[in-house]
């Protein structure tokens, strides 16, 4: 029984030391100036990064002219009339920090029964820091 437990945190020990772990503490958060982009303002690019996300819940970045976009997709909703809300964005010596909310539908909207994928694209100057999704 002792070996299992030796195998066990083993396996665990070599799949921590695989990862790369980047140190985001300390620094006091200043809030960062961002646009949130309607979809007719989202970069071809950027859309097509959202396309192949369809499906699923997702968490993304991508640089391009020395902006960050933000992407954040909630995946697939039993109906329409969700909405994503930014609560924070904002930036400290180690990181940028990005928290948003889904909020659901109204009573109406729900009885519509139509699916829907709510997103949300951010746009803001590249601090050059990681981001971290909250």
């Amino acid at each position: 029984m002792g070996k299992v437990w030796i195998c066990i945190l083993a396996a665990l020990a070599l799949s921590v030391a695989g990862c790369g772990i980047t140190r985001t503490e300390g620094g006091e958060r200043e809030a960062a100036e961002y646009t949130v982009l309607g979809a007719d303002a989202v970069p071809p690019e950027v859309e097509k990064v959202i396309t192949q996300q369809q499906g699923r819940e997702f968490r993304m970045t991508y640089k391009s002219g020395g902006y960050l976009y933000l992407l954040r997709g909630y995946g697939p909703q039993e109906s329409g009339g969700f909405s994503v809300q930014v609560e924070e964005v904002s930036v400290s010596d180690t990181a940028l920090y990005f928290r948003t909310r889904l909020l659901g539908p109204a009573e109406e909207e729900q009885k519509k029964g139509e699916s829907s994928e709510p997103w949300l694209v951010v746009k803001t100057e590249d601090p050059g820091v990681p981001v971290i999704f909250e």
